[in-house]
């Protein structure tokens, strides 16, 4: 089962939208609702050759998806485009190929239209039809300095430069789309719970407590999971960060970003095995929204990623929700 919500933040953010920040914040209000062993049960369930109970994607602009990560066509073909569609104004013609491939999202019109058929060549045939200069996606940030508080005293330390730090916090004036894919009967209420209580409740990301990542969610009751249906697809594109135990053995194509991730919930401020905190993970190597599979098969069997915390118990979701789409063959030959 594939649900789509609608997120609108009421604050700024500090941390992104992404798949694995949202699995950790339900991870959390799972225990916090359910107890202990009902997370452990869940936790189980995302193992190698089992079905994950549940998936995020990140979050995109409301109505897009994020655009496949492919290599450019080769510049003989980008060459004959230019001379079919802008004849012999060559300058006109490189400028909106060069502006095209810098686009980050496709629309789920276009989406529609191309996903039986999938190439950067097909797309900037669309393109040409709608093109436009204006961005409806752009986002303000500001960068705030800030000093670290010694918990003890209550003050600024004097060494050290006075601990000062700098975070982005960025503003978005447009809607998001969250993509929910459940497997589990038994989590499906709790998943609603969580998106539509927990998160607005209690904030999401950094620095929740004092008035960052603020949302609005509701579940899309007009969304229809058939919409991405595609009989004979012969890869797949993944809406979330990626990163499992054997990725490397597939043929894809991506973008990568490193994770530095850090505990949430009650091991942000104490360990899990009681003494010092210890709240950062390793860093991670992930793909980012719009790797593209070269399989017809869906990645949602494959299991969580381990050793990523000195403590052995914690592990990191990198498992991916991917949709399924046909890609010119001439792609699968440059893998």
């Amino acid at each position: 089962m594939l649900c789509r919500y609608r997120v609108k933040t009421e604050s700024p953010l500090i941390t992104p939208l992404m798949s694995d920040t949202f699995f950790g914040h339900f991870c959390w209000a799972v225990r916090y609702r359910e107890g202990e062993s009902f997370l452990t049960d869940f936790l189980n369930g995302y193992s190698e050759g089992k079905t994950a109970p549940l998936l995020f994607s990140s979050a995109f602009p409301s109505g897009c998806l994020p655009r496949p990560a492919l290599p450019a066509p080769s510049r003989q073909r980008l060459k004959i485009f230019v001379s079919k569609h802008f004849h012999d104004d060559v300058f006109e013609g490189v400028s909106k190929l060069k502006k095209w491939s810098k686009k980050k999202w496709v629309s789920l019109s276009q989406w529609k239209r191309l996903r039986a058929n999938y190439s950067d060549l097909n797309l900037y045939e669309i393109f040409l039809e709608s093109d436009t200069d204006k961005d409806d996606y752009a986002v303000a940030t500001e960068i705030a300095a800030s000093n670290t508080i010694n918990r003890l005293s209550g003050t600024v330390p004097e060494e050290g430069g006075g601990g000062l730090f700098h975070r982005v916090k960025s503003w978005f004036q447009h809607p998001f789309d969250l993509y929910v894919e459940i497997n589990d009967s038994q989590v499906r209420d709790i998943a609603d719970w969580f998106l539509t209580e927990y998160l607005p409740q209690n904030g999401f990301g950094a620095d929740k407590s004092v008035g960052m990542g603020c949302l609005s969610i509701q579940r899309d009751t007009n969304f229809d999971e058939q919409i991405f249906r595609l009989e004979n697809a012969n890869a797949r594109v993944s809406l979330s960060l990626a990163s499992f135990p054997g990725i490397g053995g597939y043929k894809a194509f991506y973008r990568l970003k490193s994770k530095f991730g850090k505990l949430g919930g009650n091991f942000a401020f104490s360990s899990p095995t009681d003494g010092n905190p210890r709240p950062f993970k390793k860093p991670i190597l992930m793909y980012e929204p719009g790797a593209v599979f070269f399989c017809p098969e869906a990645l949602n069997t494959k299991s969580l990623l381990s050793h990523v915390h000195s403590d052995e118990r914690i592990r990191h979701c990198g498992i991916p929700l991917t949709l399924p789409f046909f890609i010119e063959e001439s792609y699968h030959a440059r893998t």
